[in-house]
């Protein structure tokens, strides 16, 4: 029983307490900044979560200022522009052939109505 006992002991570890001082936050903070250290390095090497770190950054960086968002775009506005400028291009040349097609068939419907002497287009239309 006292074994036991012993060994449980030995297997509980209390939980450390860590303080850094707010000169080495804001030192590594700088580093990171500089790109003399990733983020990652200082989480291995002080032993600290990731998330401890990105909260130094919010808090010292001088770069990422409280309030201030970045929004990262895949596409640039003058790319987006580009893209529906085309596509108004396309939807013009649709029209265009569209526009040609019935009056190619108008010109039909005026050349059959001249050869067979009556209106084929008040002929064509049926009753309901």
């Amino acid at each position: 029983m006292d074994s036991s006992k012993k060994r449980s002991k030995s297997l509980y570890q209390p939980l450390q307490v860590r303080i850094f001082s707010k000169e080495l936050k804001k030192k590594l903070v700088e580093d990171i900044e500089l790109k003399k250290i990733k983020v990652r390095d200082v989480v291995n090497l002080y032993r600290v979560s990731g998330t401890s770190v990105y909260k130094w950054l919010k808090e010292y960086s001088s770069l990422m200022k409280p309030g201030v968002k970045m929004v990262m775009e895949s596409d640039s506005k003058e790319t987006k522009i580009d893209k529906l400028l085309g596509r108004i291009a396309e939807l013009e040349r649709t029209v265009g052939k569209k526009q040609l097609e019935i009056e190619f068939l108008n010109k039909v419907i005026d050349i059959c109505s001249d050869e067979l002497g009556y209106d084929v287009k008040k002929k064509s239309t049926t009753l309901q």
